[in-house]
């Protein structure tokens, strides 16, 4: 898977408020901040759009490579700076990638040979060279334990939840996950309900990563497990009429996923 003025530089706080290079050129993650703003839409990623800022997406994704938790510790003392960074870097580096791909490429899984797009590439990030896979699996799954990152991490695939309009920021992380997890389940079609056979039709997302929701989520005054109590703690209440009120009366099916580019129709 615009508004960058003084309003975001006043409001950015650490690790994202550094101050300009010596250039007098913002850092990365404000780079980054503007172009997303410019390019991300309600239904996708103005690609062309990108692509004529290049050199600007370019100069954000460098930034990435030489700061992070472990070249630039001091920028990143807490939780949510450490993590904001990683989903931020996972973000870029995948735009980056399908804008250095040739403009024809229409699908981020086939485009290079088995799934090479996020297993093979190797990008340079916190110092060293990691994959995709790898930035997700290791430095964001199994450190932070955070099912909210899978509606946050993009990976360019029409399935994918969508892209936020603006970098992560540690001050507001919980806030601005909190905000894409609703926008993600309560969309038309986010979790399709068939009453006849007690089921709910969900993302292969989360199948794939059915472990990540164990829970139990936060819903009200209760605690519900598993994926439908993600859905419900962040918004789909209507799957709490179908489900129960403990969430376990329904089934889970799942929907092939698309990973065709996410382009702006």
């Amino acid at each position: 898977m615009n508004r960058t003025a003084l309003a975001f530089a006043l409001t950015l706080t650490a690790p994202f408020a550094h101050a300009q290079s010596d250039a007098g050129a913002p850092d990365g993650p404000a780079r980054l901040d503007a172009l997303l703003r410019a390019v991300v839409r309600s239904n996708g990623v103005d690609y062309t759009a990108l692509r004529a800022r290049r050199d600007e997406l370019v100069a954000a994704h460098t930034w990435f490579a030489t700061h992070g938790p472990t070249s630039t510790p001091a920028e990143f003392t807490g939780r949510n700076a450490r993590l904001a960074y990683w989903i931020n870097a996972y973000n870029a580096t995948v735009l980056r990638g399908i804008v250095e791909a040739p403009a024809t490429m229409g699908n981020v899984l086939t485009y290079l040979p088995d799934g090479g797009f996020f297993r093979a590439r190797r990008w340079r990030l916190d110092g060293r060279d990691r994959t995709l896979d790898e930035v997700e699996n290791r430095e964001v799954r199994e450190t932070f334990h955070d099912p909210r990152v899978h509606v946050a991490l993009n990976c360019g695939a029409r399935s994918c939840p969508p892209l936020r309009a603006g970098v992560y920021t540690a001050a507001a992380l919980d806030r601005q996950l909190d905000e894409q997890a609703r926008r993600y389940v309560t969309a038309p079609g986010a979790a399709v309900v068939d009453t006849a056979t007690r089921s709910v039709r969900v993302s292969q997302l989360f199948e794939w990563f059915r472990d990540d929701f164990r829970g139990p989520f936060r819903a009200g005054t209760a605690s519900l497990p598993g994926v439908v109590g993600f859905f419900v703690a962040h918004g789909a209440t209507a799957l709490r009429t179908a489900c129960g009120d403990d969430a376990g009366a329904c089934t889970l099916t799942f929907a092939p996923y698309d990973w065709s580019l996410n382009r702006a129709r």
